[in-house]
């Protein structure tokens, strides 16, 4: 069986001369006791060194090897080496003299290490690693080699003495050298002797904080102890190189504190680093390193205390150890990602989000500057994917955690099987790939979290420091899996990783709270998966404790109380003891209003919160507990999903609260207060539009009082609506986050959150982009009746906004549900997707599902007459019983309706009760013209465009790429000539309607036809879109455009008013970007229509639009309610799915 190899240890010490050719050399010591001379194998060129020797019996022979690029050029014909029974011995002349050589290799040894992150809810800390008392005696003894070979001479330097203990490749193993003490012994004697008449041989010594992968710590730290005696005294002799003396002492106070772990140490090292830099003149060689020691004291005091002021000053010394570090510098590498550590470190206390980006900027500097091949490269690469990987958990772009993955997988493929670090990189990949699992659900992307995970754990040693990091990220990817698959092995399997985790782990580390809340989470899904009540009993325990070890202020504790939370609630629902009710709300209620927290963890804790709170109506009939509850989550709503994010994102934190407006409007009216619940769902729905809507306020009012300001705001928001959809935040592009369009729409955001707040401080600007008040909001029914329909598990109901009343009616829909709600929409579906109702279509009449006069007719009528019955009758009757009419006094009311939930899926202005052969006995388009809007904003248009500048852009693809022929398209064509003029349109057909121009002509023209193919974007709705000539034109681009002069939009495409069923309250269709746009009023379609229907609907709507080619006035609701009229009434009939699909909305 071949030996094991493993990296030699090596020691060196230099001497130069500026005369004595024989005193400019290199002595290089490899420590290896017993090494059989046979094996060595020592090869030396001008720039490199090989060393291969084997030690130990033939039956238990261990093979060592070292192999460098020298710093510098020697003088490889004048080698010269010996064998001793403790070490092989190399002397190497070097070939340039009086020339001190700062390192032994091209690298540079690091003086502090990497940062390590680990845990469920993330923690960076900076790993010094430690070196054992052995180590500190091998290299007391090479310096002691190194102080004598000093005294040969007058001229020589004062040398720079260094140690290296297996760099690279551990594992390393360091043999005594002749006893256990007598290195450090020797050097305390000599120092004892002679270091009062010269205390500078002291700063000889200056240890460096070595990479070991066995962290078998020796007990005896009696001559270190010695050593800081020895080297305090001569501090205070008052010798001139004081400074010197100082920074060795913090140097090894540090150590001290980091073998020993004794709070008095880092003070000590604090104390005389900072004595240290104060008698430091500026520009000294020596300041950027012994700033770099002072900032990783304060990062470790942090670390060990959490007190804000130490991880403050780290920040600030170690930006100034890298503005002191010149460019170019070996070091600069690692000062930057140990700056990054620092603001990674503080934003996970504070959660600013500049400290994240601070912390990527300087990750990504010291990534950039290490070329590939630097042994610190997987180091840096690693801290890169874990700081990208903590700005993912806070905002939730998808972008950050596959950036995260990427750097840490070349972290570990840079490192080779047996690198000291190759756990701890695989261990964060693998909580990369967990978090991404829990965004993107991928069951690939939890097999490799535990594949990963367990593979670290197999690699780190019982009583690595790590240990309990590791054990706990697999413990709470076993978690998950569970969650999805419900394999029982895996949840028992979570549960012991978490335990030992905890057990090894000591009390009063920072991250025990995390490692004993996880434990409780496993516990809870364990007794949900078998009820054993001591499962929840102990999952309540550990969780309690976890909350009382996390100190106020933290940016975790919300998680931590959520997860209490949790469990509380889960006891109550066994239990019915109200005493968990009071201490689950109470829990919840503490998280919502931390304001160091995630947004999205306090959001989750308000809804949590107003979820239990009802539970208490019992007992506290006025639901104000609810009411309170859901007041802080509309507070964090435009925090959760914040205008710094992309659109995309933004979305995805919304799933958390798809259906909070609607509940929380269901609670205002059980409290009787309507007005509260119309506020409610203004300010809850919509929320992306009303983000974009907001940039888009005009500031006149401010611009009289507040000049400056009001520019300001202008130019921030002409900014920040620039790059809410740009191509930056796609995730295929992988580019560095930098000084990129991402950082600068972030910070844009964060600027644009400060001028308002600025503007609020204004007298008489107060409410400045606040959500409208009912005040407000009213003037939406100016023109018509609004009906606002809310549809929530708690109840349903609708409120009837009247313009000349100051309070909504409200009607009690009794014989409706959320789940008649689902019901209803479920049917649809199934009729669509059997009927083949998806796409604009030449002729259905070939499918078997559509036999008959009507058909397939039949298929609707019940869903239309449910509607009736139970939403729209309730609402008429209402009306009636009110005495509200006509607001124009004609035929019909006219009525805009306001759906939420399911409801925004249905066709509502379809309802009624129709007979066999499609007449109605009773119907909505009897009664009134419908409309719909998404929000009551969007119907308070401010101006009226000018319709003397009329133009119609007409955009005609009967022959699209890659989808059916829509010919009747070309009929479109005909009839839009039939009605505007050659001067009053510009036409885009076939190779001309290109993406680009139809973007450009849109900004030109007030109307716009667009006939042709469209998709609703399931998984991405923000690329739904129209279908053109060179690819997709997407809702994402037309929604940048804000078109002043827009008036009238015409979409004959199929889905073009069919939202997103996963965000039914945000409105994500192209009918709603349309508005947003900036057009008053759009015909569209709730799914795809015939291809002979939209010529006849068109010619009938532009009929009553147009005369002379002008428009008339008339308003495009009643012009689409009469031309169905007439289409229903063709020869032959008409079904359901031509004439129910058509739909209005706006003004």
């Amino acid at each position: 069986m071949a030996p094991k190899v493993r990296r030699a240890p090596v020691l060196w010490a230099q001497q130069s001369s500026d005369t004595d050719e024989t005193k400019n050399r290199i002595n290089i010591t490899v420590n290896l006791p017993d090494i059989i001379a046979s094996t060595i194998r020592c090869e030396v060129t001008k720039t490199t060194l090989s060393f291969d020797a084997s030690v130990g019996s033939p039956e238990e022979r261990m093979r060592y090897t070292f192999n460098c690029i020298l710093y510098a050029e020697v003088k490889s014909e004048d080698l010269k080496t010996s064998l001793e029974p403790e070490f092989f011995s190399i002397v190497l002349p070097k070939a340039k003299k009086g020339v001190p050589w700062p390192q032994l290799t091209k690298q540079s040894i690091p003086v502090r290490k990497l940062s390590t992150f680990h845990g469920t809810k993330g923690s960076l800390e900076t790993e010094c690693v430690r070196l054992g008392v052995a180590e500190l005696e091998q290299v007391i003894a090479n310096l002691e080699r190194g102080g004598r070979i000093n005294q040969d001479g007058d001229t020589i330097r004062r040398e720079s003495l260094y140690s290296m203990v297996s760099r690279n490749n551990g594992p390393a193993t360091i043999p005594s050298v002749g006893g256990a003490t007598s290195g450090l012994e020797s050097i305390g004697q000599m120092v004892s002797g002679g270091s009062e008449d010269d205390p500078s041989i002291l700063n000889n010594f200056e240890p460096q904080i070595l990479e070991r992968s066995d962290l078998n710590l020796h007990e005896d730290i009696g001559n270190l102890n010695l050593m800081l005696q020895d080297l305090e005294r001569a501090v205070h002799s008052m010798h001139p190189d004081q400074p010197a003396l100082l920074g060795n002492l913090g140097v090894l106070f540090l150590h001290r504190f980091n073998l020993l772990g004794d709070i008095a140490d880092i003070n000590q090292a604090i104390l005389y680093t900072e004595r240290a830099v104060q008698l430091t003149p500026e520009g000294d060689l020596d300041m950027p390193s012994r700033l770099h020691v002072l900032g990783t004291s304060f990062f470790e005091r942090f670390k060990r205390h959490g007190v804000v002021a130490d991880i403050e000053q780290a920040v600030l010394t170690q930006e100034r150890a890298v503005q002191l570090t010149p460019d170019g510098h070996r070091d600069k590498p690692e000062c930057f990602t140990n700056l990054g550590n620092s603001f990674a470190t503080r934003f996970e206390r504070l959660g600013d989000m500049a400290d994240i980006e601070r912390a990527i900027l300087n990750h990504e500097s010291a990534v950039q500057l290490a070329p590939d091949g630097h042994p610190e490269k997987p180091l840096y690469l690693s801290n890169l994917g874990c700081a990208f990987l903590m700005r993912f958990q806070r905002l939730g772009e998808v972008v950050d955690i596959e950036h995260s993955i990427f750097n840490l997988k070349h972290a570990v493929r840079l490192a080779p099987d047996g690198h000291r670090e190759k756990a701890l990189y695989l261990s964060n990949l693998g909580k990369s790939f967990d978090k991404r699992f829990g965004r993107l659900g991928k069951i690939a992307d939890i097999e490799q979290a535990i594949l990963n995970g367990e593979r670290a754990i197999q690699l780190t040693p019982d009583g690595h420091h790590s240990k309990p990091d590791y054990l706990s990220d697999l413990g709470t990817s076993y978690w998950k899996r569970f969650d999805r698959l419900r394999q029982v092995m895996d949840i028992e399997n979570a549960i012991l990783n978490h335990e030992r985790a905890v057990q090894l782990m000591p009390d009063g580390h920072p991250e025990k709270p995390m490692y004993l809340s996880n434990l409780g989470n496993s516990f809870w899904t364990r007794f949900e998966l078998f009820g054993n009540m001591a499962d929840i009993d102990q999952a309540i325990m550990n969780q309690e404790r976890a909350v009382q070890l996390v100190p106020d202020g933290h940016s975790q504790k919300s998680h931590q109380l959520n997860n209490l939370g949790n469990s509380l609630s889960r006891r109550f629902v066994k239990t019915r003891r109200y005493e968990d009710v009071g201490k689950s709300i109470a829990a919840f209620r503490t998280s919502a209003q931390m304001q160091d927290c995630p947004p999205s963890a306090r959001l989750y804790a308000a809804k949590k919160w107003s979820w239990l709170a009802r539970f208490e109506l019992g007992r506290h009939p006025s639901g104000q507990s609810v009411l309170d509850a859901y007041k802080f989550a509309f507070d964090l709503l435009p925090r959760a999903a914040w205008v710094g994010l992309s659109i995309d994102s933004r979305h995805h934190e919304l799933l958390a609260a798809s259906s909070l407006a609607c509940d929380a409007a269901a609670a205002a009216i059980s409290a009787n207060r309507p007005l509260l619940a119309l506020e409610w769902l203004e300010q809850g729905r919509s929320i992306v539009w009303g983000q974009i809507l907001q940039l888009r306020a005009p500031v006149d009012e401010l611009r009289i009082a507040h000049r400056n300001l009001a520019a300001d705001v202008a130019r921030i928001s002409e900014q920040l609506e620039r790059g809410t959809s740009g191509d930056h935040f796609t995730v295929g592009r992988r580019k560095e986050s930098g000084d990129g369009a991402v950082q600068k729409h972030r910070q844009l955001a964060r600027d644009w959150d400060r001028i308002v707040e600025l503007v609020r401080q204004k007298p008489g600007f107060e409410r400045f982009l606040l959500p409208r008040q009912f005040s407000e909001l009213r003037h939406a029914a100016r023109d018509c009746l609004v009906i606002v329909l809310n549809v929530s598990e708690y109840g349903c109901d609708a409120l009837i906004i009247e313009y000349l009343s100051e309070h909504p009616h409200h009607v009690r829909l009794e014989d409706f549900s959320y789940k008649k709600a689902q019901t209803l929409r479920q049917a649809l579906r199934n009729i669509l997707s059997h009927q083949r109702l998806r796409d604009r279509s030449v002729d259905r009449k070939a499918g078997p599902a559509f036999a008959g006069s009507l058909r397939g007719g039949d298929a609707f009528r019940p869903i239309l007459a449910e509607l009736w019955k139970s939403v729209v009758k309730p609402v008429l009757e209402r009306l009636e019983s009110l005495q509200i009419h006509s607001v124009t006094g004609d035929k019909y009311l006219n009525i805009t309706w306001c759906p939420t939930g399911p409801l925004a899926f249905l066709p509502i202005h379809a309802a009624g009760l129709y007979n066999a052969d499609g007449t109605s006995s009773i119907s909505l388009p009897d009664i009134a013209i419908s409309s719909y809007t998404p929000t009551l904003t969007a119907l308070l248009r401010n101006c009226t465009p000018d319709r003397s500048v009329f133009k119609l852009l007409a955009v005609i693809q009967p022959n699209t790429p890659g989808v059916t022929p829509l010919p009747g398209t070309l009929e479109e064509l005909k009839i839009i000539r039939k009605h505007v003029s050659n001067s009053s349109s510009h036409i885009l057909q076939g190779q001309s309607a290109t993406t680009s121009k139809v973007l450009s002509h849109m900004e030109k023209c007030s109307w716009v036809h667009l006939a042709c193919h469209g998709v609703q974007d399931v998984s991405r709705p923000m690329e739904s879109g129209l279908l053109l000539q060179d690819g997709r034109l997407e809702l994402s681009k037309i929604i940048q455009k804000h078109i002043h002069h827009a008036d009238f939009a015409f979409l004959s495409a199929c889905q073009t008013a069919t939202g997103d069923e996963t965000h039914p309250e945000e409105a994500v269709h192209l009918a709603a970007g349309m508005l947003l746009a900036g057009y008053r009023g759009v015909v569209a379609t709730m799914w795809s229509i015939r291809d002979d229907d939209a010529p006849f609907i068109a010619d009938k709507v532009y009929t009553r639009l147009l005369d002379n080619g002008q428009p008339t006035g008339a308003k495009g609701a009643e012009a689409l309610h009469l031309a169905i009229q007439e289409l229903r009434k063709k020869p032959g009939g008409c079904g359901f799915s031509s004439w129910v699909p058509f739909v209005y909305m706006g003004v």
